[in-house]
């Protein structure tokens, strides 16, 4: 299974999405969930204290509706910026959207615009009048998502810093949000691993309220990334101690992840957690090895792989204790922590809907997320039954889902190979609402897998096309993934990813 995908599904359950519904007719509301504004808090600064512009703007925004009478064609999203009780909307997205009920909808598009666009507003009322003087003010964006009738909204403050440089200052705007100036250079526009890492710098930075930005990079040179990843978790912790009041010395994602799982706080441990990640990814785009401090060798490698599955689920956790992690992948250890992260998950699911699992393997788990009222009360269930597959198969550790073992012709094996196929097929049924489920199967042998891979892009595809009206033709993984990369919405990609990987799961079950 793909940790990835375990990520990407979770979404909250009940009440963990961020937004607040509304509901306008019967039981039908709309909310924003997952998203992300830019220029929350910007600055600019120029030689007479003036702006020619400001931009803000809101990425990766994904929403959810349900309870609707009549099917939906699209839905509509606006950014809007809020000032003196009006609200004027600077960019909107329209996106295709099918069923009456639907979680985790990507709107596939960053919105961005000119909080100057607002009649109530102009260049003037942020202009810092005298030398080295500053001026702040507050306005607010809202996102607004429409489906039919319904329509659900998230707001944010945006603050606005403007200094009048004094006349041996260094003049420029600051890129982040952004205020425009009318002296600010143009953007070189660099490509290749320098751009990808300073667009993760610029994420960094859009968290920073209190404390100096971290500087970007010109070349990815060792010497360069070892100095930026000190930057940044020495910033990021300065932060959290400017906000939180609460001091942490890390120094590689291995220390700012340990620090996270001890954390008072949830915010705190996500700026951990995210800092962590941002090395990482960073690290990788420059080819850079990062030294955590580890010897290289034994049980290291799989503890990890699982401890990091483990975070991916507590920080779906609000509300009961997290699970602890492992230093070992001994099968009592193993056993213990797949009971841990059953308990935990169902007591979460109970924690914000009120409905008591007793779940304990992973078959179970998927049965309870057929028979759920809810997706996401499904969703968090067959997260848990992918994570604790996962978990099991680094670990080399066989689950006994119920079976009754051997039956002395050396049948089991494959009973427990074409059971856990039968459980990937399910997985992929759960996204079909709009084409014929794939079948199980009976036997793992080859021509059986053959035509289950055929069908399982067959049907995959037709899900697509019912969906967002895109014909493909794709039969094996290689051309899946082909089509993917060159695919125009987000969503089409995960599809064809995830068919993909699952097809390749099930030969490897297969060929076992």
């Amino acid at each position: 299974m793909n940790r990835r995908k375990f990520i990407a599904s979770t979404g909250g359950i009940g009440t963990a999405a961020i937004g607040t519904a509304v509901v306008l007719s019967g039981s039908a509301a709309a909310e924003i969930g997952d998203y992300r504004f830019t220029g929350t808090s910007i600055s600019g600064e120029s030689d007479d204290g003036s702006l020619s512009d400001i931009r803000a703007g809101a990425t990766n925004v994904v929403f959810q509706y349900e309870g609707l009478d009549e099917n939906p064609g699209e839905a509509t999203v606006e950014l809007q910026v809020v000032h003196g009780g009006n609200a004027a909307t600077i960019d909107e997205a329209t996106t295709s959207v099918s069923g009456t009920s639907q979680s985790d909808v990507s709107l596939g598009e960053d919105l961005s615009g000119s909080v100057l666009d607002h009649d109530g507003l102009s260049a003037s009322d942020f202009r810092a009048a005298e030398d080295g003087s500053v001026t702040e003010k507050n306005v607010a964006l809202r996102l607004v998502v429409s489906v039919n009738d319904v329509s659900g909204s998230s707001e944010t403050d945006l603050n606005v810093v403007m200094r009048n440089a004094a006349a041996d200052a260094g003049i420029g705007g600051e890129a982040d949000g952004e205020v425009v100036t009318e002296e600010e250079d143009e953007d070189p526009g660099d490509d290749g691993p320098v751009a990808e890492i300073n667009a993760i710098i610029e994420d960094i930075n859009a968290e920073l309220a209190n404390v100096e930005p971290v500087g970007t990079i010109e070349d990815t040179d060792d010497e360069t990334i070892g100095a930026l990843i000190e930057e940044i978790f020495t910033q990021v912790t300065a932060e959290i101690e400017a906000q939180a009041g609460v001091e942490y010395d890390v120094s590689t994602p291995a220390e700012a992840r340990e620090a996270a799982e001890e954390a008072s706080l949830p915010p705190i441990a996500d700026a951990l957690n995210n800092a962590a990640n941002a090395v990482e990814e960073i690290a990788t785009i420059a080819d850079y090895t990062i030294d955590d401090g580890g010897d290289d060798g034994g049980d290291d490698e799989p503890v990890a792989e699982i401890n990091s599955i483990v975070e991916d689920i507590n920080a779906q956790l609000e509300n009961v204790e997290p699970v602890g992690t492992i230093d070992s992948t001994d099968d009592e250890t193993i056993g213990a922590l797949i009971e841990e992260i059953f308990t935990q998950v169902t007591a979460e699911i109970e924690a914000q809907a009120g409905v008591e699992y007793d779940v304990s393997t992973p078959a179970e788990a998927r049965e309870a997320a057929e028979e759920a009222s809810l997706p996401p009360i499904a969703d968090a269930l067959n997260n848990a039954a992918d994570a604790v597959e996962e978990i099991a198969t680094i670990a080399d550790y066989t689950i006994d889902d119920g079976g009754d073992g051997d039956d002395g012709n050396g049948e089991d094996g494959d009973s427990e190979t074409v059971a856990e196929i039968n459980s990937i097929v399910e997985d992929i049924n759960a996204q079909l609402e709009n084409v014929e489920p794939v079948g199980t199967i009976d036997s793992a042998d080859a021509e059986t897998i053959d035509a289950l891979a055929e069908e399982i892009f067959t049907q995959v595809t037709a899900e697509i096309e019912a969906q967002a009206g895109v014909e493909y033709d794709v039969s094996t993984v290689e051309e899946a993934r082909a089509a993917a990369e060159d695919a125009t919405l987000p969503p089409i990609a995960d599809a064809l990813n995830n068919a993909a990987d699952a097809v390749e799961d099930i030969r490897n079950l297969a060929s076992q």
